[in-house]
């Protein structure tokens, strides 16, 4: 469908900004002449805007038009991708990535936003997978890509490359992305942006949902500017490799895509969330053995496809939370997810130094099939519980 691939679009050039910095922190560090640790604090100060900026863009997306917003933020992101391949220092750095990471927040959000007004829920995790491949393509093309040009060419031509495909991509969205044909909006108000995001919290499954992905992005996410750092530490590889690794991950999306028909046919949507946790939590596990870089990229193969299985049945949760404040439901999932996102790598930084990497990634194994226990039984136990009605139109 025409729609699903405008917005996988956009969503490919948000995914890919993202994980741009995770292979090439030591390049940066070097041509900085900055430490290791402060260069991979980016992804927090990339992540905490991104957060921070949800519960106004969602309700921003709800009233003026979710592909609205949708083409400012990719216009936005494309300038602060373009000062970041110039920024002569740290702090000049600091800021295009902190301002970007607000922009990014309002592409990915509202376009599973979009695609939960326009598909019904029947159809809606499937649709959802076919975006989240564009998403995975931009992570990988994010770590592969920034890996190998970097390790030719140094950051920023990696950057500037980025910057050429997010300009790309702006013009197609701009062209070819419409609002959904007769949908009445009113101007926001103060009453209404509150009223909205009581009626995501007045569903109980909300909890449930926003806590399990601001663990997933502490425990996850949190990990991957320290992949490059650790492959240098024990001689495995640099910046190419660092990608490839993180290539893996986005490698176990793309099987997680390939086989959800089949998964969910077998498994549910209960036990779905609950293999997954084990999954991940098995290749978070066997990261501790500190192996070669080639088994360390498989091993990220078996976390991305244990996470995806979680997290992409969360987020068809997030969009049947409160189906006439879509915007601001899926806002709420992309926030804590962020969120997380934002303290992971502060909890690997301090455990890092405090415990070594054998103990933190085994413990973040632990973590993730805890959490896939807790998060199926929680969405289980709320799926009887009558959810309050609240008037108002979501539009795109």
């Amino acid at each position: 469908m025409r729609l699903l691939a405008i917005l996988a679009t956009s969503c490919f050039v948000s995914s890919m900004s993202m994980r741009i910095v995770d292979p090439v922190v030591p390049d940066i560090a070097r041509d900085l002449a900055i430490d290791t640790a402060s260069v991979a604090m980016l992804a927090s100060l990339y992540a905490f805007p991104y957060a921070l900026a949800q519960p106004v863009l969602g309700a921003f997306g709800d009233a003026f038009g979710k592909a609205r917003i949708i083409k400012i933020a990719l216009a936005v992101l494309a300038l602060c991708l373009a000062a970041s391949a110039l920024a002569p220092t740290f702090a000049s750095l600091s800021v295009a990535r902190l301002v970007g990471g607000a922009a990014a927040g309002g592409i990915i959000p509202l376009a599973f936003a979009i695609v939960g007004d326009r598909f019904p829920m029947s159809e809606r995790q499937i649709a959802l997978s076919r975006v989240l491949t564009a998403i995975i393509a931009g992570q990988l093309t994010g770590s592969i890509g920034s890996g190998l040009i970097a390790s030719m060419f140094g950051w920023r031509v990696a950057t500037a490359g980025a910057t050429s495909l997010a300009l790309i991509a702006f013009v197609v969205t701009l062209w070819q992305l419409r609002p959904a044909p007769g949908v009445q909006r009113q101007a926001p108000s103060l009453k209404e942006f509150i009223d909205g995001y009581r009626a995501v919290f007045a569903n109980p499954r909300s909890v449930v949902c926003f806590a399990a992905v601001f663990a997933e992005g502490i425990v996850i996410f949190g990990l991957f500017p320290y992949v490059a750092i650790l492959l240098e530490e024990r001689g495995a590889g640099g910046l190419k490799e660092a990608g490839f690794v993180l290539a893996g991950f986005g490698f176990g999306g793309f099987v997680y895509t390939a086989l959800v028909r089949l998964m969910l046919g077998r498994l549910g949507f209960y036990k779905l969330i609950l293999a997954g946790g084990i999954v991940s939590g098995i290749g978070l596990a066997l990261l501790s053995l500190g192996t070669s870089w080639p088994r360390e990229m498989a091993t990220f193969l078996i976390v991305g496809v244990g996470f995806y299985m979680i997290h992409n049945s969360l987020q068809t949760q997030a969009t049947e939370l409160a189906p006439h404040n879509r915007g601001s439901a899926v806002a709420m999932h992309a926030f804590f997810m962020f969120l997380g996102q934002a303290f992971g790598p502060v909890v690997y930084g301090i455990g890092l130094a405090g415990l070594g990497s054998t103990w933190v990634l085994l413990m973040a194994g632990a973590s993730m099939g805890l959490l896939g226990v807790a998060t199926a039984w929680g969405l289980k136990a709320r799926s009887a519980v009558t959810i309050p009605e609240v008037a108002g139109q979501a539009g795109t």
